[in-house]
């Protein structure tokens, strides 16, 4: 039987990958980097880690793209 609710493991490698880059990162560049599935990360973001992380718009080339980062950290 599958267990319910989230894997810690998964929440613990998020946020490691958050702590070494305070200035954020969009999602498909945390799953690379944890080896996670992109929509894997995107739940875990949303539904698990909403405490935690904040979301900002930088423009990147001229394009907006979302990035997430720890509360508490700095954008650059």
């Amino acid at each position: 039987m599958p267990k319910k609710g989230p894997d810690v493991n998964k929440i613990n490698k998020i946020r490691k990958v958050l702590e070494k880059n305070p200035q954020g990162l969009w999602v498909r560049e945390i799953a690379r980097k944890t080896s996670l599935d992109k929509s894997t990360v995107s739940i875990y973001l949303a539904k698990y880690m909403d405490n935690e992380i904040e979301e900002a718009f930088p423009q990147v080339k001229g394009e907006l793209i979302k990035v997430f980062k720890l509360k508490g950290m700095r954008f650059y």
